[in-house]
């Protein structure tokens, strides 16, 4: 797992950057669609999931490694069985293994609870196509190997914790632990975003916002952070609960009060990474709203 420490402090200088120049980091994806499933693929990895019903992910990083299969919880995997067509596949968590071809030759897998009685499943149809498409846009045609894994949200939502105490103004009593868990980003199983409070004010409140498993076990901060004239990291601004549409967050920092000076920045989920698409300044606190806008690059 990646140390939060060593990450945040070897990002530091690219992040400050970036805020900056909010386009620096901007990177195309490019997506596949076919009828049953789709393909993403982004500046550091592809990933493959069923369009009707998300409850799995494919991705592979474009350098090296094998093809990851997670599923959106862990109890699909502890709780239930792995069928395609019928047959248990039997795949042993965390081993890498030759690929199985049933996986791309088969109509139907399935996770079977069989003390519940029931099954939950996904069509195959098009997962090949969708794979060959991936391959080709890494460069790594018929290079194949999977391994079952399931991100431990609980231990990276620790190591995000690790962050912000180092970050923020240090553990806050009675908020960290009673804090949300990691939050569902709609149709991408393999990723889940996670907001920790950081600091309070008389007008706002600020948090840390996080993107978990963005590849293999990550943890990455969402907002970049800026820098203040001592050239000190500036924490989050204030978004703190997300709450519905996980894609896209919004940040609205009151400078004075509401009407006045302020701050507002929406990010959107692009399928890999979450992307300043409008920030929004009045630093004027002039009582007057006519704020200048900063449109990103």
């Amino acid at each position: 797992m990646v140390s939060g420490v060593r990450f945040f402090t070897s990002l530091r200088m690219l992040l400050s950057a970036a805020m900056l120049l909010p386009g620096a980091l901007r990177a195309e994806t490019a997506v596949f669609h076919h009828k049953q499933w789709q393909a993403h693929c982004g500046p550091e990895y592809c990933t493959l999931t069923p369009r009707a019903y998300p409850v799995l992910s494919l991705m592979r990083g474009h350098e090296s490694g094998d093809w990851v299969l997670s599923f959106r919880d862990r109890a699909m995997v502890d709780e239930g069985a792995i069928l395609i067509d019928g047959v248990a596949m039997g795949w042993q968590q965390d081993r890498a293994m030759a690929f199985p071809t049933p996986l791309l030759d088969g109509n139907t897998l399935e996770i079977a609870y069989e003390s519940e009685g029931f099954s939950e499943g996904v069509s195959l149809a098009g997962i090949k196509a969708a794979m060959l498409w991936a391959e080709e846009q890494q460069g790594r045609m018929g290079t194949r190997r999977l391994m079952l894994h399931q991100p431990d949200w609980e231990a990276l939502q620790a190591e995000a914790r690790k962050i912000t105490e180092e970050m923020c103004d240090g553990p806050l009593p009675g908020v960290l632990d009673n804090e949300a868990g990691p939050q569902e980003i709609e149709g991408r199983p393999e990723v889940r975003v996670l907001s920790q409070l950081c600091w309070t004010a008389a007008y706002n409140v600020g948090s840390q916002v996080y993107l978990l498993g963005p590849e293999l076990d990550g943890v990455a901060p969402v907002r970049l952070a800026a820098v203040d004239p001592e050239g000190a990291a500036e924490p989050e601004l204030a978004l703190w609960g997300i709450e519905g549409d996980t894609r896209v967050l919004d940040s609205f920092y009151k400078g004075r009060g509401l009407g006045d000076c302020f701050t507002h920045e929406t990010w959107r989920f692009d399928g890999f990474a979450y992307r300043l698409e409008r920030r929004i300044v009045d630093d004027a606190c002039d009582e007057k709203i006519i704020p200048m806008i900063t449109w990103p690059e």
